[in-house]
């Protein structure tokens, strides 16, 4: 169990690393943008960077908020009933979540593999979606991991939510 809490604890917190990394990235070139921008030279295609760091930011974010659970919820009506309801409310919602992340990520790697097959890329500088479409399938697939370690979790007496 730890074996597995560890592995799961590792990846999502690499993979919220490179969403912080991204996140540095898609900063600094919309800083160097508008800097260059004033001086009458933009960047060509950082529309293109700031809106697929954006996905990278957001899908490679959330294994880590599901792991450490700091994402929003109603705690309101938890809050007033006992442990057993609570613990079969997260089970449900757990269940849901992996159900909704496993045809998101299924359907991502379908997408990724359409747009490689296609060629598709950006219009303005021309990169390759199917990588970033096959890095938010397996965000998704790795957010699943997170949800069945704590769904284990509740059975194994583990944790209460």
């Amino acid at each position: 169990m730890q074996k597995i809490g560890k592995l799961v604890s590792g990846l999502s917190s690499y993979m919220s690393v490179v969403a912080g990394t991204t996140l540095i990235f898609v900063m600094l070139f919309v800083v160097l943008d508008v800097t260059m921008r004033y001086f009458g030279h933009p960047i060509t295609g950082v529309y293109d960077i700031v809106a697929l760091g954006g996905a990278i930011v957001i899908g490679f974010s959330m294994p880590y908020a599901a792991f450490r659970r700091v994402h929003v919820f109603m705690e309101m009506f938890q809050q007033l009933q006992g442990r057993i309801v609570k613990q079969v409310l997260g089970v449900l919602t757990r269940l849901m979540a992996v159900g909704i992340s496993v045809l998101i990520g299924w359907n991502l790697i379908k997408l990724g593999i359409a747009f490689y097959l296609k060629g598709e890329a950006s219009l303005t500088i021309q990169i390759a979606y199917y990588p970033i479409a096959f890095g938010l399938g397996i965000c998704f697939f790795v957010q699943v991991l997170v949800f069945a370690f704590q769904i284990f979790q509740v059975f194994s007496g583990g944790d209460d939510e």
